[in-house]
């Protein structure tokens, strides 16, 4: 059988950017204007601090002024306003006056700036998307992570809202929106605003990021996970998958957290980061083509991304990532 058309495909991937604007070009650090031009931009949420409407124009300002004819973003926990359930439950302690409903016309509406704009805003789920070079995107979205001193799109550290059965016994199945393993349906990208256990998750407190995720990543086998939240765990590595295995073995959350992890990976290998050409480029450039040499094997590995902007103290010292990959041509 013939291997399927493809193309190679430019994505910029940010994430956390808090609603601060591009610095200038003589910035010494790298998000600085121009970021460099792409087929695609995903912003991997945190687009603002507290959700409000003025954050929200400030964050279209900065997507405005990058050079991609698709722009896919997606919510994180400090866009708080677009949480229903969040707002539903902080509706008598909240003195800005912005609502759930602005927020939603703001960013899904047909009138309202994204949508004019060309910005589109993804929920949790699978989407396939057109794009300009005559490919098509096909990437699984999630704006929740594990719940975090009360912020929005929380659920419980128990709580496995991405597989499809309970993969470790003494988790809480509530997916409604599973993660597809590799199998069932091929996925490009998968981008969430938090990152798995163990990847791109370090804080002073120790790894902080999902097992649920890490196993349903490892079923998915993307070309790459895209994500952001810890911002101390900015940085890209490529992940290589162990096989499958037929019969998952069972283990607790603890026993997977305690080293049950790595029997679902082969090897890491970090990206590593030349500064001088980041700062020059104002992106670390990572080519996962075919033609590289460096290929992210579709099926094997994925290029895991915390494209986290800020640092922990809220500064925009860090870079974005410019990723090439291979993408099925439409049919």
């Amino acid at each position: 059988m013939a291997e399927p058309q493809t193309v190679k495909t430019r994505i910029l991937i940010i994430s956390d950017t808090h609603s601060t604007p591009l610095q200038p070009t003589t910035s010494p650090n790298p998000f600085r204007q121009p970021l460099p031009p792409a087929d695609i931009l995903i912003h991997c949420g945190d687009l603002t601090m507290k959700g409000l409407t003025s954050e929200y124009h400030k964050t279209l300002d900065l997507l405005a002024s990058i050079d991609a004819p698709i722009k896919l973003v997606i919510a994180g926990n400090h866009d708080r306003t677009l949480d229903k359930t969040w707002m539903e439950k902080h509706q008598n302690h909240l003195w800005d006056g912005e609502t759930y409903e602005e927020a939603r016309e703001f960013w899904f509406g047909e009138k309202g700036r994204a949508r004019t704009e060309g910005v589109v805003m993804l929920e949790e789920g699978v989407h396939e998307v057109p794009l300009k070079n005559g490919g098509v995107l096909t990437l699984y979205t999630s704006q929740y992570q594990p719940e975090f001193c009360d912020w929005a799109f929380p659920y419980w550290k128990h709580e496995d809202r991405y597989n499809i059965s309970n993969v470790l016994i003494d988790a809480k199945h509530i997916s409604s929106n599973p993660i597809p393993s590799f199998s069932a349906k091929q996925l490009d990208v998968i981008c969430t605003h938090g990152p798995p256990f163990k990847r791109g998750d370090i804080t002073p407190h120790g790894n902080v990021g999902c097992p649920h995720l890490l196993k349903a990543v490892a079923r998915a086998k993307p070309l790459i996970h895209c994500f952001g939240h810890i911002h101390e765990g900015w940085g890209a590595e490529k992940v290589t998958w162990e096989d499958t295995p037929k019969r998952e073995p069972q283990q607790t959350i603890q026993e997977f957290k305690d080293g049950g992890w790595e029997k679902s990976i082969k090897s890491v290998e970090t990206v590593e980061v030349d500064k001088k050409e980041v700062m020059e480029q104002r992106a670390v450039y990572v080519d996962a083509s075919k033609t590289s040499g460096k290929e992210v094997i579709r099926g094997e590995q994925t290029l895991m991304v915390n494209a986290a902007i800020m640092d922990a103290g809220y500064h925009p010292v860090n870079a974005a990532f410019l990723v090439d990959v291979d993408l099925p041509l439409k049919k």
